[in-house]
């Protein structure tokens, strides 16, 4: 048998890894008209305004279809994730949704997730972690802003009384 190659895989951060006031910047997606389609034909959708190139150059206040915006929240979740890692053990809640510039196809999205407060839960290997996500297109423009919150796993050995450093 032919010798493998090691394999390795990059580590997901733990709660106690990550510090308030860092910024982590995600993985960059350009977003296609089969995406917004797709999406629209998935969630039901069925404003002219997402689908329809005649309607949205003529009635439309952008000019061309845009994508919707909840398909944008939905691109920015994969980019949370591989921020964040394996290491979330569930989503607490996200709210505070602005979306600020239409999306439209042949954007490129990147999500800049900074990290505004962590604190312990009574279970000493988890903690909480609230965090503001903005995305941001290719000219810099922040398309969508809001927060989340998530539960994390932490180191276990360094935090058995439950202490979570804020550094």
């Amino acid at each position: 048998m032919a010798k493998r190659n090691r394999r390795i895989y990059p580590a997901a951060p733990f709660l106690d890894d990550l510090r308030v006031g860092d910024v982590h910047i995600s993985y960059a997606r350009t977003v296609t008209e089969a995406h917004v389609v797709g999406f629209a034909a998935f969630a039901g959708m069925q404003m002219p305004l997402f689908i329809d190139h005649d309607h949205a150059r003529r009635v439309g206040s952008f000019g061309s279809p845009i994508a919707p915006g909840f398909l944008t929240a939905s691109l920015s979740g994969g980019m949370l994730e591989s921020v964040l890692g394996t290491n979330v053990l569930a989503g607490l809640g996200m709210d505070t949704f602005v979306f600020k510039v239409p999306v439209r196809p042949g954007d490129t999205l990147h999500a800049e997730v900074h990290i505004q407060d962590k604190r312990p839960t009574r279970d000493p290997g988890r903690g909480v972690l609230t965090l503001g996500i903005e995305v941001v297109n290719q000219r810099a423009e922040i398309v969508l802003s809001y927060q989340a919150k998530v539960l994390m796993k932490q180191h276990e050995p360094e935090h058995k009384q439950g202490k979570l450093s804020h550094d």
